[in-house]
């Protein structure tokens, strides 16, 4: 086996320190002290300066590499660096003409000549000129096809290459860069270390037996691929970063026992028999079934398809095409997506049960729920940290919070949650009081609960009540989120929300009711008065809201009780636009079997009661009255 000598280093922080160093061999010199000057003329190896306003005035080529970690540093007279240069701090270097690798900078820099640059540009957010040019990134890479261009490679293994040629070998033991590897029989016979990007691609569609050798690597820092190829890695141990192995690729690891993000990908297969714990995500696209016998954790989301893993016993988050047992999973810290119940019986831990599809699932170990929808049928409130109550189709509650939104999310984000005061701030946009809440919605609309903890709900919205004020207009009309303004909307009233959006009349029309009244006595008397109505419509994009659909406008009939005179609207559909007495009678729908027997129709707002000749069973379709139904068959208005 090949080996190589390891990269002395010569940490400065006196002048006794100097004595030591020799600028002749190749070596990385580490300069901690501060305020020295150093009269170096050149540099063999590496350099690379850590202490505040060092100066070198008589230095003028470095043939490794350049690293300014330090403000107030001078290099007067550099003008060559064979190496990568790397700043991150303020520094003089007014004479540098060339850089033979790659330039990184995370500071503002102005250099004064013009500088030839052979390698990458990389720049950190971070405006750099050179000669009044400004300097821009630039992936740079070194395309080997032969051994002896390996050989003019950094000998610190930073460095970005594409590896053509075939039967190449690196003698490197660490490599930090990008490196592609196209060729047949590479090999890194001491390679222990890789910090970056390592792809293995065949560039022939049907040739995947490659005999890639990687002996001694240990550990990697970045994104390994492997696309097509079959390869080995017998000695990693940890992968920081991602696994992606695709296009009939097969990748071997018998000793990787961490990872970052591992995806098995277009029936590709993969071997991990000792893998314990993936950091990020576990997935897998391939046809073939992936055993992971050691898996012990997965920190966030564990897709299961194709994936055997009996003995996982913590993920983030659970992702089920199909039904999996698990006997030892004590934890999932985030939620499982599935429409379905399940049965975990060692499970001790579950972050979100929210989903109302995965009621009645069987958790007979479970001791904790960190946000859970709540289930009569359940027996899971004592160990909720959170418990949400849906009270209607979009609206859920807890004791101090709500939700406004159609359905309760399977992660739940408290940026997304309202203070209960925001929720009574809508209220109070409809009821005038407490009492005026709870029997005209609460008992009308919404669902009630035997809980104690609902109990809560109700005290605590009595409590704040008389100390919010109602949500303004500008308030929830500007509101980010298309939900919570259409909720709001709900509440506001027509009346006033075609007064804002300044509705347009479009049509008016009057018609004369016969109306039966009672005396004291019960005695029923005819009155006839004359009903008026009118049609205002408004632009819909004035709602900021894209569902009310592709119509360019909407529209609502206003009319007045015959008893208070008091203003209402209504909501009606595009195609009675034109008709008001239409419009008001297509807000009355029943069952079609039914109008032949209908005795007599009296309303009460959004209240509509229809007495009948005889016993009808509803049946057939259901349809709005006609105007003329509608007023032949009104007696009485309120």
């Amino acid at each position: 086996m090949h080996t190589i000598n390891p990269i002395k280093r010569y940490k400065i922080f006196s002048h006794e320190d100097l004595r030591e160093v020799s600028t002749d061999e190749y070596a990385s010199i580490e300069i901690y002290a501060k305020n020295m000057t150093f009269s170096f003329t050149e540099i063999e190896g590496n350099l690379l300066v850590r202490g505040e306003g060092c100066s070198f005035p008589d230095l003028q080529n470095i043939n490794g590499n350049l690293s300014v970690d330090a403000g107030n540093c001078s290099f007067p007279n550099l003008k060559n660096v064979g190496g990568n240069v790397a700043i991150h701090a303020s520094a003089v270097l007014d004479r540098l003409e060339k850089v033979k690798g790659d330039l990184k900078c995370i500071v503002n820099f102005r250099f004064k000549n013009s500088i030839k640059i052979e390698g990458s540009i990389e720049l950190k957010n971070a405006e750099v000129y050179a000669a009044d040019k400004k300097l821009k990134d630039l992936k740079r890479i070194i395309e080997v096809l032969h051994q002896y261009q390996v050989d003019f490679l950094p000998k610190d293994g930073i460095f970005n290459v594409d590896v053509k040629g075939d039967d190449i070998t690196f003698l490197h033991q660490q490599i930090r860069g990008k490196m592609t590897i196209y060729g047949k029989n590479v090999s890194f016979p001491n390679l222990e270390y890789i910090h970056g990007q390592l792809k293995i691609k065949s560039q022939k569609k049907n040739e995947v037996e490659f005999d890639h050798d990687f002996p001694t690597l240990k550990k990697m820092m970045g994104v390994l691929t492997v696309d097509k190829p079959n390869v080995c890695f017998p000695a990693l141990q940890e992968l920081v970063g991602n696994i992606e192995i695709k296009n009939s690729s097969y990748a071997a690891f018998p000793l990787l026992e961490k990872a970052g993000n591992v995806r098995i990908k277009y029936n590709s297969r993969g071997k991990f028999p000792i893998l314990r714990e993936v950091k990020v995500d576990l997935a897998s696209d391939s046809y073939e079934e992936c055993e992971m016998t050691e898996l012990k954790m997965v920190k966030r989301t564990f897709y299961t398809s194709k994936i055997i893993a009996k003995n996982i016993e913590e993920v983030g988050n659970l992702v089920m095409n199909k039904y999996c047992e698990f006997d030892h999973l004590k934890k999932i810290g985030g939620v499982v997506v599935f429409d379905e119940s399940f049965n975990f019986k060692s499970l001790e831990y579950i972050g979100c049960l929210t989903n109302e599809k995965q009621k009645g699932s069987k958790l007979p170990s479970l001791q904790k729920i960190g946000h859970y929808l709540y289930d009569e049928n359940d027996a899971f409130e004592d160990f909720a940290e959170q418990i949400y109550f849906k009270v209607k189709d979009n609206l859920y509650i807890t004791p101090d919070k709500c939700y406004i939104a159609q359905t309760l999310p399977n992660n739940i984000s408290e940026h997304f949650l309202q203070p209960l005061q925001k929720l009574v701030s809508i209220l109070k946009l409809r009821h005038k009081s407490f009492q005026n809440f709870i029997t005209r919605e609460y008992e009308r609309e919404w669902i009630n609960y035997s809980s104690p903890n609902f109990s809560k709900v109700l005290h605590n919205i009595e409590k704040i009540w008389t100390s919010v004020e109602p949500i303004t207009y500008e308030e929830f009309f500007t509101h980010y989120d298309r939900g919570f303004r259409l909720f709001c909307f709900s509440y506001f009233g027509v009346g006033a929300l075609m007064e804002k959006l300044n509705a347009k009349k479009i049509n008016q029309k009057e018609i004369l009711v016969n109306y039966c009244t009672y005396d004291k006595n019960g005695n029923k008397k005819s009155l006839r008065r004359t009903n008026h109505y009118e049609i205002f419509e408004v632009e819909n994009e004035n709602f900021r809201l894209s569902l009310w659909g592709r119509e360019k406008y909407s529209y609502a009939v206003k009319c007045w009780c015959p008893s208070t005179l008091e203003e209402h609207w209504l909501w009606i559909e595009p195609q009675y636009k034109d008709d008001a007495l239409a419009a008001i009678a297509s807000t009355f729908r029943i069952h079609e079997n039914i109008i032949p027997h209908i005795q007599c129709l009296k309303r009460q707002g959004d209240l509509l009661i229809c007495e009948l000749k005889t016993e009808v069973i509803p049946k057939g379709n259901v349809r709005p009255l006609t105007a003329e139904e509608y007023f032949s068959f009104l007696e009485a208005e309120s």
